[in-house]
């Protein structure tokens, strides 16, 4: 049998015997050892089942028998990628002459999960001007300037976004934490309400925002339904019982304030200091 009669024979014996075509694909390796293309299909097969590592060793072994093969390069740095070893991913995806969209997306996402924020934006500046009206690039850009710490320019890139790409949750999500950092509450509610009638908010941080905008904007009863939620989602913050108990004080509600605090003692292991002053300031008013 030829090797590529024996490389399409594993490949549809992958789909119901995977042992069976990777005993088929070892024994022709052994066979001819110097065949990258065998090796490339056992680590195609390790890709099918998500086992990275063992593609990883396979995809190496491919490269070393055909190095100028890009596409095994590729495939390399996408398995870094999904091991977490981003630095590796980088390397390997560097040595992609003009990449394509995709993969200068996934270079500027590896940039990004490095901390390499301003590596990122430029990366994602090149890929900007293939892809204008991309919401993800914007996406990616956006948060690399809030981590940056600079809301200017993530609010330039957020109105660039709004301007030409479709409505998009995640842009509303930016926006309400955007201007949630610059204390611009009214507008921090708009985006935020706007966002959770698109999709359920899943993220903590955005849902403890979104209720301090809603106290903020003179809505404590919503800012208490919006905590209520996140208490139901993350008992384990201690963050959402303070907010509580501040908001139950807001509006004079000691009662419900003193079973935040006895619900607070169930669900962690501890009370954080300043639940603790909570505590004794009730205690006082009793």
């Amino acid at each position: 049998m030829s090797i590529e009669q024996t490389i399409i024979q594993a490949q549809e014996l992958g789909k119901k015997n995977w042992v069976q075509a990777m005993h088929i694909l070892n024994s022709a390796a052994e066979e001819y050892p110097n065949e990258a293309r065998l090796q490339t299909t056992m680590a195609e097969l390790f890709i099918s089942r998500l086992q990275y590592s063992m593609a990883l060793k396979h995809y190496l072994r491919s490269l070393a028998l055909d190095p100028e093969n890009l596409r095994v390069v590729v495939a390399i740095a996408g398995c870094y990628l999904a091991l977490g070893e981003y630095r590796l991913a980088l390397i390997y995806y560097k040595r992609i002459p003009d990449p394509p969209e995709e993969i200068l997306y996934n270079i500027g996402y590896a940039q990004a999960l490095m901390g390499s924020h301003q590596e990122c934006i430029d990366t994602m500046q090149k890929l900007r001007k293939r892809l204008p009206k991309h919401p993800y690039v914007y996406f990616v850009i956006i948060e690399q300037y809030i981590e940056m710490r600079e809301s200017d320019e993530a609010m330039r890139y957020l109105r660039k976004a709004q301007e030409c790409c479709p409505d998009h949750v995640q842009l509303n999500l930016f926006a309400g934490l955007i201007y949630s950092d610059k204390k611009m509450w009214l507008q921090a509610y708009y985006y935020y309400r706007k966002a959770s009638k698109m999709a359920k908010i899943n993220n903590p941080e955005h849902m403890i925002r979104y209720s301090a905008a809603a106290l903020q904007t003179g809505l404590p009863q919503e800012s208490i339904s919006i905590l209520l939620q996140c208490e139901k989602a993350w008992p384990y913050l201690s963050e959402i019982y303070l907010n509580l108990v501040k908001t139950y004080l807001f509006i004079g509600d000691t009662k419900s304030a003193a079973s935040v605090i006895k619900r607070a003692k169930n669900s962690l292991s501890h009370l954080s200091p300043a639940l603790k002053i909570m505590q004794e300031r009730l205690k006082k008013q009793e």
